[in-house]
């Protein structure tokens, strides 16, 4: 009986995709968010597919194609959102691909040695180890990706304003004081 409910929720966890969306407030847009004609991205999460983006109804996929909706923002903080998932997205997938390639040495020398396994078998568990490095990873980026949809998104709805760029010299934001000319006494000048 505990094995066929055990299997039945397994069932239901694995097999059915649970389609959530993401709550959006009922805001209406301001004249900010309308003079840039931005569009709210839709989150959706799915048990199989995991988290998807869709504006108007098209799949927002590549990183190019958030590039191209978040660059008429012109918001530094988005972009650095995006621009870290991409970077750590690059990672996670090198991570696993060595992870993968370990594994997969670590059983092949199992399965074909037949004296001394014990090397093999720290070569796989390395390789699964490090392939949960790499989801880790992974989980990040997918992390930061959605962080800057909401941070797009919030825009879009008129809930957050633009970030002012960030300097390209940090010398340009010290406070400068104006020169003063200060005599000295006792000083006699000649």
């Amino acid at each position: 009986m505990l094995r066929s409910i055990a299997l039945f929720l397994l069932s239901v966890f694995l097999i059915l995709p649970l389609t959530l969306r993401a709550q959006t407030a009922a805001v209406t847009p301001t004249s900010a968010s309308m003079t840039l004609n931005l569009i709210p991205i839709d989150t959706r999460f799915s048990t199989l597919e995991g988290i998807t983006y869709t504006q108007s109804g098209d799949e927002v996929r590549s990183y190019q194609d958030f590039h191209s909706i978040f660059d008429p923002l012109n918001d530094f903080e988005t972009e650095r959102l995006i621009d870290h998932s991409r970077s750590v997205y690059i990672t996670s997938k090198l991570v696993e691909s060595a992870a993968l390639i370990g594994a997969v040495v670590g059983v092949v020398g199992l399965l074909t040695s037949s004296s001394n396994q014990t090397p093999w078998w720290i070569t796989a568990a390395g390789g699964g180890v490090l392939f949960d490095i790499g989801t880790l990873f992974g989980a990040d980026a997918q992390t930061s990706k959605f962080n800057a949809v909401q941070r797009y998104n919030g825009f879009a709805y008129g809930r957050e304003q633009i970030l002012p760029q960030a300097s390209a010299d940090e010398k340009s934001l010290l406070p400068v004081a104006q020169p003063s000319v200060i005599v000295t006494p006792g000083v006699n000048a000649k």
